[in-house]
């Protein structure tokens, strides 16, 4: 507790001796909780995805070995891609902020070949730009290797409360004037220990996302990106916001976007394939959100194999349509993600029909923060 204390305090001076920044964006979320353009009142309408690697000992997205950064952007445009979600690390931005990607990481790309991994990250996003896609930015781990429970370290000193301050300070200062940096996706899947509402500072996630929101608030006042929340038991419950519902000023309040996981038996084997089963779940963890507080929802994770979740993955699908859900982001680009592979299969280069079919279906018509198809 006394530690907690002292991190908060500490947080709070460093962002107080901030400066403001150029702002980006026009995202708000509407009382209908739909995200749309505070100018034009147009709906956004994101078909996403994450690409991964950054936050792992390779230190870049993964898959450059077989094609280049260009080929991988051109082919999500192609596809009516119109949303990425980027996971890094801590360790990386902390510890290893000059690390060039791992030997043989990028060598189908030989533009980038004396990059350092941020200065990879800058051509990402820039590439991303210039394609009309928008950006995510995730706290995906602390230590490179595994999710972390929560926003500290527990378990060792490489991450104390304040760190969490100290990385996404340094992540924003860079790109806070990407005008296609839509949101911050604040901590990838707090789990174990995590807690909504349990009254304990050191464990209660949803206390600490809303002094993070506030005191980044601080930081770059003139900004406007959204700031996502994910919920707990590995990023899929919000059950916890009936008793405790999520609170920061009124001024930040329609910058709040709730993004749930979910997987199917690729993750969790005991998932069932009977739909009433699983709309209850998906309606008790997350759903209620919208239907019963109008806040905003971006499923940030999902996905799965075609053999075991191909019947999930249509049920999910038809959930999000009837919540009138169209926002997500699909786990994840590459096919090296174990347990649910991914939209490429294993040559980095066809596209898997049937997953691709899926993704459609929840959004047939993409629409940028830009207003754009």
């Amino acid at each position: 507790m006394r530690g907690v204390s002292l991190f908060w305090q500490s947080a709070l001076c460093l962002l107080a001796c901030a400066c403001p920044c150029t702002g980006q964006g026009v995202l708000r979320v509407r009382s209908d909780g739909q995200i749309a353009n505070s100018t034009t009142n147009k709906t956004v309408s994101w078909r996403g995805l994450s690409w991964f690697g950054f936050e792992t000992q390779d230190f870049v997205v993964n898959g450059l070995w077989a094609h280049s950064m260009d080929y991988y952007l051109d082919r999500l445009q192609e596809n009516g891609f119109n949303f990425l979600r980027i996971p890094f690390s801590a360790e990386w931005i902390l510890y290893n902020p000059s690390v060039q990607p791992t030997s043989g990481a990028v060598q189908a790309d030989p533009s980038l070949a004396s990059a350092t991994s941020l200065e990879v990250l800058d051509r990402l996003i820039d590439g991303c730009a210039s394609r009309g896609i928008d950006v995510m930015l995730d706290l995906h781990r602390l230590h490179k290797e595994y999710i972390s429970e929560v926003w500290y370290s527990p378990t060792d000193d490489l991450f104390p409360a304040n760190a969490f301050f100290t990385v996404w300070t340094t992540v924003l200062s860079r790109y806070r004037n990407r005008t296609h940096l839509v949101a911050v996706d604040l901590l990838n899947e707090p789990h174990g220990r995590a807690t909504w509402g349990a009254g304990d500072v050191s464990t209660d996630w949803n206390t600490f996302a809303e002094l993070a929101i506030t005191n980044l608030d601080a930081r770059f006042p003139n900004s406007t990106w959204l700031y996502v929340v994910e919920g707990v038991d590995w990023g899929h419950t919000f059950e916890g916001y009936w008793q405790t519902p999520f609170h920061v000023p009124t001024h930040l309040d329609a910058r709040v976007v709730f993004s749930p996981h979910t997987y199917g038996k690729s993750v969790v084997p005991e998932t069932s394939d009977d739909p009433q089963i699983l709309r209850a779940g998906w309606d008790r963890c997350f759903g209620f959100l919208r239907t019963t507080f109008g806040r905003a929802l971006l499923p940030g994770e999902w996905g799965g194999r075609i053999d075991l979740d191909a019947t999930w993955m249509g049920h999910l699908a038809d959930y999000l349509l009837d919540l009138g859900q169209h926002n997500n982001a699909f786990w994840s680009l590459g096919p090296n993600s174990g347990d649910v592979q991914g939209l490429l299969l294993d040559d980095w280069t066809t596209i898997d029909a049937a997953k691709m079919d899926i993704i459609a279906r929840i959004n047939p018509t993409p629409v940028s923060s830009r207003g754009t198809r």
